[in-house]
């Protein structure tokens, strides 16, 4: 039962129901309507709103179903009858409800005010203090990963929107599919600039958003004024539409304050069903052409990214078709920067051949034998993170073609196949079969080819990989036990450390990397991760660096109680800065103290004062074998008493920043400058 249904049933007050009484549900204590009720109930149509009335005298014993329509149909027509008119404040409230927004973070400023009071009267939707615009923008971009617009923010506009302006752009290499509201100053001071603004602020914003809109000022013509109204929520219905439509990313919304505080929008201006889903063109020129491709070639071979994971379906759909074909699957590896991503599992994709190793001459071999090289929702398979891909033809198939023609890998007579992957792998695969390609056999040796998968030119000690190798497995041996574990990765080092280890994590997991490269981002992703969707367990892994520049979202994680461990990596210093440096310019005199972190800053201490159960737990990589198995051995304890924790948790790992330790994670050099030969 809706929130809604329990407010009218509530209202009977056990009286036998008909259209009068129904109606008391959208008036308020005064008996005036109540403008926000009348648009929850109106905003999904006339014949939602009969349903549910009808409904609500089905629960109250009316069960005769010409008597429900007939009181329903009657209690609508009295609430339309009242002409009621809403806030520009209360239609967005109404709307973020009815586009099944459920959480809205928010670091109110004074042209935020009515839009706070408004989403927080509003069914179904909760409304949290980020603490910060940048944190709020974080925290909505983190709560939309999973499933697009779960959570909104609303930021303050000049000063709140440039503070989130990093966040916004992160969100949208992260492809996060959220709305960001922007409160703009009134209109009859925003001429006034500064301080009430910036000028055209919305317009700048554009390089980090594709959808933009900002209401203008409310027309004193009434039929202009009508015509605006309608305006506005078709605006605001369109930029949730674009941020749920892949390939996600934020929209923002821009409502001055007069326009939000304003009574000026007509309930029955909201009364729109929500439009179907788009169905998927498979009748395109691409496609047919993509067809063609795969119908004869010898030896395809599928290269996708790990955006591609974040379509439902994508894991059932490239198993199909793979299998099908006899074809190898391979993942791209990030060896730079954030290097931790979601990866396919062989129990998810049979074919699927592990990270493209671009050391392994089997890998390089088997990329030149292939005569058809399909990729999938590539984003970045340029040859410096890539390396050189095949001269044969090639497919691909993206929700975002400009990304793909960045990458300058397709020539003139290769196919461009636009589209969500599930849909246009499965369509091949069933034209395929419908041709009648039976399942061919693999045309590339399994074992040889998963085993070079793991082949480094620079592999580290044999103890220091059986250190790396119980650190991963103490992370992977919690997520295990998880029912449904989320992994939020924002560090480098550590991450290209776990990357090393992604077999051993169980499946189903879910991991959500750090693409914009905005250290300190993923401690507030996942904190509004998992403040919008209660049912995720989420691990949080942090560089020290991204802790130091991130911690202010823990304000808001211990104020809502937000279950999530946050395993921080203190090693000491920016180890992948260092490996860099050295190898580009070497040692200076006396090192680089810049790239050290802060003498006597406790990331313990630091939580403990927020309220957050800490524990420290130094992990000797490189020492002695018995050093480093004792202290492995208490690291599942401390990890299992963090994951207990009513709310956040903290778990610091001190590793050593010894080069030794780290050897074979980070190459400082792209692949279009690496001269080595495979091996």
């Amino acid at each position: 039962m809706s929130s809604l249904q329990t407010e009218i049933i509530y209202s009977l007050n056990g009286d036998r129901p008909d259209a009068a009484l129904l109606t008391k549900a959208f008036r308020g204590p005064d008996g005036a309507p109540d403008a926000l009720r009348c648009g929850e109930f109106l905003v999904a149509g006339r014949e939602r709103a009969e349903l549910l009335l009808r409904k609500v005298l089905g629960l109250r014993g009316v069960t005769d179903p010409q008597a429900q329509q007939t009181v329903a149909r009657a209690a609508v027509d009295e609430v339309l009858s009242w002409r009621v008119r809403l806030t520009g404040a209360e239609a967005v409230a109404v709307l973020l409800a009815a586009g099944e927004v459920k959480t809205v973070f928010v670091y109110a400023g004074t042209s935020e005010l009515s839009m706070c009071d408004a989403v927080e009267r509003v069914h179904g939707v909760r409304l949290v203090n980020g603490r910060g615009d940048k944190e709020s923008a974080f925290m909505a971009a983190g709560a939309s990963l999973l499933e697009p617009n779960r959570g909104v923010a609303i930021l303050h506009g000049a000063r709140g929107l440039t503070n989130a302006a990093g966040a916004v752009a992160d969100a949208r290499r992260n492809e996060a599919g959220t709305l960001f509201i922007v409160g703009m100053p009134s209109t009859s001071s925003a001429r006034f600039l500064p301080p009430h603004g910036e000028d055209d602020l919305m317009g700048g914003m554009g390089a980090f958003a594709d959808w933009i809109w900002q209401a203008g000022a409310v027309p004193e013509d009434p039929g202009r004024r009508r015509e605006a109204a309608r305006r506005f929520v078709a605006q605001l219905r369109d930029g949730l539409d674009s941020s749920a439509q892949p390939p996600t990313r934020p929209a923002i919304f821009g409502v001055p304050q007069d326009v939000a505080e304003q009574r000026w929008i007509p309930v029955e201006d909201l009364m729109r069903a929500p439009a179907a889903e788009r169905p998927l063109d498979l009748d395109q020129p691409a496609f047919d052409a993509a067809f063609r491709e795969l119908r004869h070639a010898g030896k395809p071979l599928f290269l996708i990214d790990d955006y591609a994971l974040r379509h439902p379906g994508l894991r059932q759909a490239l198993d199909d078709l793979s299998g099908m074909l006899g074809a190898p699957v391979l993942q791209l590896r990030y060896r730079r920067g954030p290097m931790m991503f979601e990866r396919l599992q062989t129990s998810e994709v049979a074919n699927f051949a592990g990270w493209l190793n671009q050391f392994s001459s089997v890998h390089t071999d088997l990329l030149e034998a292939c005569d058809l090289l399909v990729t999938v929702e590539d984003r970045n398979l340029y040859e410096r993170t890539a390396g050189r891909l095949p001269g044969c033809r090639k497919v691909a198939i993206n929700t975002d073609p400009e990304k793909v023609l960045k990458n300058e890998y397709l020539d003139a007579d290769d196919v461009l196949v636009i589209g969500e992957a599930p849909g246009v792998l499965s369509g091949l695969a069933d034209r395929l079969r419908r041709a009648g390609r039976g399942r061919a056999d693999r045309w590339w040796p399994r074992e040889e080819v998963l085993s070079a998968a793991r082949v480094t030119p620079d592999p580290a000690a044999a103890a220091v990989e059986r250190g790396r190798g119980a650190v991963a497995g103490a992370l992977a041996g919690l997520l295990g036990g998880w029912d449904r574990p989320v992994l939020v990765d924002d560090s480098q080092m550590f991450g290209g450390l776990l990357s090393e280890h992604y077999d051993d994590l169980p499946p189903g997991l879910r991991v959500f990397g750090g693409h914009g490269g905005f250290v300190g981002g993923g401690l507030s992703y996942a904190v509004g991760l998992a403040i919008a969707d209660p049912r995720a367990q989420v691990l949080c892994t942090l560089g020290d660096q991204g802790f130091t520049n991130s911690f202010q979202g823990l304000v808001a994680a211990v104020q809502e109680r937000a279950p999530v461990l946050f395993v921080v990596c203190n090693n000491g210093r920016s180890v992948s800065l260092t490996k860099q440096a050295l190898a580009s310019f070497g040692e200076p005199p006396g090192g680089r103290r810049y790239l050290s972190n802060v003498a006597g800053f406790s990331y313990c201490r630091l939580a403990a004062a927020f309220g957050m159960p800490a524990e420290r737990v130094p992990i000797p990589i490189g020492g002695s074998p018995d050093e480093l198995r004792q202290a492995v051995a208490e690291l599942p304890g401390a990890l299992a008493r963090a994951a207990a924790a009513d709310g956040p948790a903290l778990v610091e790992l001190v590793l050593p920043a010894d080069p030794d330790v780290w050897r074979g994670i980070w190459i400082t050099q792209g692949f279009e400058q690496r001269t080595a030969v495979p091996v």
